[in-house]
């Protein structure tokens, strides 16, 4: 545990403690401008979540700007609720009381059915407890940013969301730029962890100008070519050409396999089924064609691993092949990781799968609201993070966030989440449709729950309708 946390604090205290009282420093500011109404709600959680570079490390890694306004936005939330001045809709309500549904039905299974779980020393009593703490840091936070868009749905629309997202997408150019002269001009490691980078990027390091994995001041670089990747059709549909081809340069420079799969994924959604007339069939049939595309690739691997080692001295190989071949190349691991063409991370999505080949009834509930901490530590044998398993420390963050949704809570869950967050407006522009069906594929492979939330509350109701009632 020490030697991942030291990979992760800059080696300059100065550095560091400017690091950790950032995040407290931008959510006041932004909270400020917000309840001056100078920012609406949309805007500061936006703002928020291009600075997590900036975290409290000493706390916990998700301390971030966006962490503390979404408490703020919670307690606020709550106030208007127990005073009658909001109300929840019933199908949103349901998603409200799913994850304690989920959790209520693991407790009976485990005393009536199975003990499927792993309780490190002392930690018994956490397994019961985690859920209210998922709750409470994670999920009622998340409902109550949803919960604030729609109550200022008066002064909000998706012009306005695509606007944010262009202005935070230029200002991080910027950063991303500063952050490449810091490193490969200026050579100060101190001036780059102060501009974002992480102390961990540094380590990893060579002198190859691609080595970098520029991130701007979110909080990885797979998270940063997520957000360009959702900015791209924005710029494309209003003709910013030179910054749509900016923002796919800089999402190259991330090295993310991921920004690729979602340009895929826009194409499809924006272009290609720009015909089909239904956001939830839109949303369907591209993840079909996206999984038979990698089900295609999955059986010509070997192919691609013999081009990339005969090119693998090639820059353009570097970028685009280097990290697909380390995922799909099993001679090393041993160990098939391919479910449905695509390759899951060995450390992260794999050890869940193989759980729930071994314990298929959890399927339908999942293992519970924040229990990943409790899969059996002999499901992540021969990774880096099996000893902190071993002992009980720290949780299990699934990036592909359909499946964390299906892990965490079970299919009748995803299934429930689905449909309600696919509501939307009868009258909805053809690009908005579009765009609302690229977002929740996106989500499949990345974890950008926030920008599902706002995007599917956008377009969920009228631009500038009234109204008090929580979604």
């Amino acid at each position: 545990m020490d030697s991942i946390y030291n990979a992760l604090i800059s080696s300059n205290p100065f550095v560091e403690i400017f690091k950790e009282a950032m995040p407290l420093i931008i959510a006041f500011i932004l909270l400020y401008l917000h309840y001056n109404k100078r920012i609406t709600a949309m805007e500061t959680v936006l703002f928020a979540f291009a600075t997590e570079a900036y975290t409290m490390l000493i706390v916990g890694p998700t301390f971030t700007a966006t962490f503390f306004i979404s408490v703020a936005f919670m307690l606020d939330q709550g106030h208007r609720l127990f005073t009658g001045q909001i109300l929840i809709r019933r199908e949103y309500l349901l998603l409200l009381v799913i994850p304690a549904l989920s959790s209520l039905i693991i407790f009976i299974l485990v005393q009536v059915y199975k003990d499927p779980f792993y309780y490190p020393p002392g930690k018994k009593s956490a397994f019961y407890f985690r859920p209210i703490y998922f709750y409470i840091k994670s999920f009622f936070p998340l409902f109550a940013i949803g919960a604030k868009i729609v109550q200022e749905r008066e002064q909000l629309s998706f012009s306005i969301y695509a606007d944010t997202m262009k202005k935070i997408a230029k200002f991080s150019f910027a950063i991303a730029i500063l952050q490449i002269l810091s490193q490969f001009l200026l050579r100060s490691e101190t001036l780059g962890e102060i501009i974002g980078l992480q102390h961990r990027y540094l380590l990893e390091q060579s002198t190859s100008f691609f080595s970098l994995r520029v991130q701007a001041l979110f909080a990885e670089p797979k998270v940063y070519s997520a957000f360009l990747s959702l900015t791209i059709p924005l710029f494309l549909y209003d003709r910013d050409y030179k910054w749509a081809t900016l923002s796919i340069i800089m999402g190259v420079l991330t090295v993310s396999q991921t920004f690729w799969i979602n340009l895929l994924s826009a194409g499809i959604c924006c272009v290609f089924l720009s015909g089909i007339a239904s956001t939830r069939v839109r949303i369907l049939m591209s993840m079909c064609i996206i999984i038979g595309l990698f089900m295609g690739i999955a059986a010509s691997s070997k192919y691609f691993i013999k081009l990339y080692a005969k090119n693998q001295a090639s820059t353009f190989y570097q970028l685009v092949f280097k990290r697909s071949v380390y995922r799909y190349d099993n001679d090393i691991w041993q160990k098939n990781n391919v479910v449905m063409g695509m390759p899951l991370q060995r450390d992260m999505e794999l050890p869940v799968v193989d759980f729930f080949k071994d314990e298929p009834y959890l399927l339908f509930s999942g293992y519970g609201a924040g229990n990943s901490t409790f899969i059996p530590a002999q499901y992540f044998f021969g990774q880096v993070n099996y000893e902190n398993r071993l002992n009980g420390i720290g949780g299990h963050n699934l990036n592909m966030r359909w499946f964390y949704i299906l892990a965490e809570f079970g299919a009748f869950a995803l299934i429930c989440f689905f449909v309600v967050l696919t509501i939307t407006r009868p009258q909805m522009a053809p690009f908005q449709k579009g765009y609302f069906a690229f977002v929740w594929v996106c989500f499949f492979f990345s974890q950008i729950d926030l920008f599902l939330i706002i995007v599917a509350m956008i377009c969920a109701y009228e631009d500038g309708e009234p109204g008090k009632t929580i979604t």
